[in-house]
């Protein structure tokens, strides 16, 4: 086996461990409240169709994660970077053993897939750019959460408010995704550079799960150096 790939496995099995006891702990529905209101109970509100839910989700874990694996004793420890999440591709990382685990968090509503990863640009500055001799990983963390609208528990016989209802978690490294070929982006914030050209290294990385599924490096190239590679020329190649 891999021993890179192997770490990466291993990390993203403990980390989707600690989610599942996070959301466990709240039997896996959250209530959205202002104020003591629940901003979800009205059917009609304007948050639920807007990607309010996933930043909420996404911050909520983050530093539920942070608090969780501070307070016990756990493999990893993770930490969030000092900064606004928006100028980085990751939300918060481990180090151990010398290696980094960037883990970025995706909300994914009732299956509707969110392929975004992040701003190439940001991506590459991040992977490639800062601090090149460590190892690295990249980690696509997704939850999968629905609306559960309010209903009556008949065990308990008690009124449940309406929530965000966690229906699943996965993940995946970027390692493992061959983008030496080609790889899909959007056109996002797409700015001119000085040299009056377009800059698409603005433009978010694209990975759908079919994408992945035929775009697979060999487990025994799945490594640091590879990707680091194939990110460097992705951006070398925008910037033609």
């Amino acid at each position: 086996m891999n021993e890179y790939y192997q770490k990466t496995l291993d990390f993203q099995a403990k980390l989707q461990q600690y989610a599942w006891c996070i959301f466990k702990t709240y039997g896996r529905e959250l209530v959205l409240r202002l104020e003591e209101y629940n901003l979800l109970q009205n059917k009609h509100n304007c948050i639920e169709s807007s990607t309010a839910i996933g930043f909420v989700l996404e911050e909520f874990l983050v530093s539920k994660l942070e608090m969780y694996t501070h307070c016990s004793e756990n493999e990893y420890v993770i930490d969030r970077f000092v900064g606004a999440t928006a100028s980085e591709s990751f939300d918060c990382f481990s180090l151990k053993d010398g290696m980094k685990f960037m883990v970025n968090v995706k909300a994914e509503k009732n299956g509707q897939p969110n392929n975004a990863l992040a701003a190439i640009g940001q991506l590459h500055r991040n992977y490639c750019l800062d601090n090149p001799e460590q190892e690295k990983c990249f980690i696509l963390f997704k939850v999968q959460y629905s609306i559960q609208d309010a209903h009556e528990d008949s065990a308990f016989h008690r009124a449940k408010p309406r929530c965000i209802y966690i229906d699943g978690l996965y993940s995946y490294c970027l390692e493992e995704v061959d983008l030496s070929k080609e790889h899909k982006q959007d056109n996002r914030s797409w700015s001119v550079a000085s040299n009056g050209k377009s800059n698409k290294n603005n433009g978010r990385l694209q990975i759908s799960n079919a994408f992945r599924a035929s775009h697979k490096v060999p487990t025994e190239e799945i490594s640091y150096q590879n990707t680091y590679r194939m990110l460097t020329d992705l951006v070398n190649k925008n910037n033609q």
